[in-house]
Formats: structure tokens, sequence, C-alpha cells
């Protein structure tokens, strides 16, 4: 129940950004432009994380530097983690998968290093608040994951073509997904969008 409510309150908020997206608004058109799909991953002897992610987000530059600004995003993730004993990566034996599926929240400052007409490179970086809504290991719910992570984010974002961007970034978090403590993340991140 309590994922149904989350997801209708992302889907109501992406439908802000949908209609009449190019008004003077600027809360619809920061969300519509800052829509995006990523995806994170990383392979380590323990574990192989892979995460895709939706959202958008919405920022203002300070007033005091307009090449500063900062942002706050939502993003729903699905991520899955192929876990292996003995620390031995091997494609084909593997001990257990485990599914969760979860809200983020960066919050980022930025810098914009870079502008012409039709390119935009900015710099970022920032803590990320993760909420984890469900995990199934195998197939089963399982409980012994912690239900939210604090992070962080450090990367690039470049907007061409005065519409689309890119970004590249690196994601840790400090403390184990494992309610004992285990299974430590980071992960390089790639997304695009609006």
């Amino acid at each position: 129940m309590k994922k149904n409510i989350i997801i209708l309150l992302i889907f109501n908020l992406l439908s802000v950004g949908f209609g009449n997206a190019y008004s003077k608004d600027s809360f619809k058109r920061q969300m519509f432009k800052n829509m995006h799909i990523g995806w994170d991953l990383n392979k380590t002897n323990d574990y192989r994380w892979s995460n895709f992610n939706f959202g958008t987000a919405y920022g203002q530059r300070f007033h005091l530097n307009s090449k500063a600004s900062w942002q706050i995003a939502a993003d729903y993730n699905w991520s899955k983690y192929t876990l292996y004993s003995n620390a031995e990566f091997n494609s084909s034996n593997y001990d257990k998968i485990l599914r969760t599926q979860s809200l983020s929240f960066p919050l980022t400052a930025e810098y914009r290093v870079y502008r012409t007409l039709f390119t935009n490179i900015r710099v970022y970086t920032g803590p990320v608040y993760e909420l984890i809504l469900s995990s199934k290991m195998d197939g089963n719910y399982y409980s012994g994951i912690k239900n939210s992570q604090l992070g962080w984010t450090l990367g690039s974002k470049i907007r061409f073509l005065g519409i689309f961007n890119a970004r590249l970034a690196y994601n840790y978090y400090p403390t184990g997904l494992f309610s004992n403590g285990g299974l430590n993340r980071s992960a390089i991140s790639f997304s695009v969008g609006f």
C-alpha cells in the first residue's frame, strides 16, 4: 500500500511537469526539463549491482553567484544485487539475488564551468537520501536490510543543443545496505534527460 501511494505521488509530480510545461511557471518548467532516466552499475568480487531509475528535479541559482546553483531530485529506483560467496565473481555461479525498489533524493550544489549558446557543463556534489520501499531475496520478501541510507554523489552534467543533458557521476554509500552492516555500495552512474 505504501509503495502504491508513493508511486502515485511521483506520477502526479511528473504529470504536473507535462501539463502546460512551457508556461512561465518556473516549477512546471523545472519538473519537465529535468526529467531523466539513469543506470548505475558496479561489479566487485562480492556482488554485482545494477540500478535503473527515472525521476525529475527542481533547482535554482544562488543569488550571489550566477554560475552556482542547487538542485533537489526525486528518483524511483529498481536495483538488482547478484551476491557471490567466497569473494569470487562468476557470472554463472552466484548465491543469491536481492532486488529492491526505492526512492532517492539527491540534494546537490552545482557550478557551471563552461557555457556556449548550445552547450553547458556543470560539476556537482551533495548528499543522497535513499528510502527502501521493498526488498526481495530470491523472489521472497526480505527484511534484513536497512530501510533508509545516506550517501554522497559527485559528478558532471553536460547540456547540449540547449535541450538534452547527460550526467556521469560516482555514488557512494558509507554504511552497508544489510542490517548487519554488510554490502557497502558504490557505483558509476549515467543518466540522460531533457
